[in-house]
């Protein structure tokens, strides 16, 4: 495929996030990776997937001090070696969603894939969020934890995720104008915000 189709997902924790995204995959006959990717990334940096997943969002401080933006990490020759290691599996992130960019159409979730990825055509950028109630109780319904515990897990997950993608991108997780579209999956539910995705996606294809 010349021009594979990218759809991108940043998510909160608790929004269905990962689990709309795998229906968009599945609707669509593409490939879909989340945790896959620490795999991948593992591979590529020689780390093992557990220490990818224990260190991936554990980071601080700013990444980007020149460096995210220079045009050896945007070109994808930048080399991990000699790095911190939650650079270094950045890094490897980042060159691995590059190369499936490259083969094939694909969800992506997390992992600042749209940032990764800015400016590439055939790329759609998704935000999914939903008021905290409905986030809190999908978390204890999923994690069967009491409301006390899930929102304690809400908010350490949400503020993960929003500095390691500030740390990395030096913008604003979850901010609108970072997107083509963000969605609050409370509205429709899972699967109709699904359907709104596939649908976004065939407009795309068309153009």
């Amino acid at each position: 495929m010349s021009n594979p189709l990218i759809i991108t997902i940043g998510r909160e924790f608790g929004s269905g996030g990962h689990e709309i995204g795998a229906r968009v995959a599945k609707r669509l006959g593409i490939a879909f990776y989340d945790k896959e990717l620490i795999s991948l990334a593992a591979e590529k940096s020689g780390l093992s997937d557990e220490f990818i997943e224990r260190h991936e969002q554990r980071s601080h401080g700013s990444f980007l001090a020149g460096l995210a933006a220079s045009t050896t990490f945007t070109s994808g020759y930048f080399s991990p070696q000699n790095m911190p290691l939650s650079e270094s599996i950045f890094i490897s992130q980042a060159q691995v969603i590059r190369d499936l960019a490259e083969k094939e159409s694909a969800v992506i979730v997390g992992r600042c894939a749209d940032y990764i990825l800015s400016g590439r055509e055939n790329t759609i950028n998704i935000f999914i969020f939903a008021p905290m109630e409905k986030r809190v109780q999908r978390v204890m319904e999923v994690y069967s934890l009491d409301e006390a515990e899930a929102m304690k897990k809400l908010s350490t997950s949400d503020k993960e995720r929003g500095n390691h993608y500030f740390r990395y991108t030096d913008r604003k997780w979850g901010k609108a104008q970072n997107y083509d579209l963000c969605i609050n999956s409370a509205l429709l539910g899972l699967d109709k915000t699904a359907d709104m995705i596939v649908d976004l996606a065939a407009i795309e294809a068309r153009d």
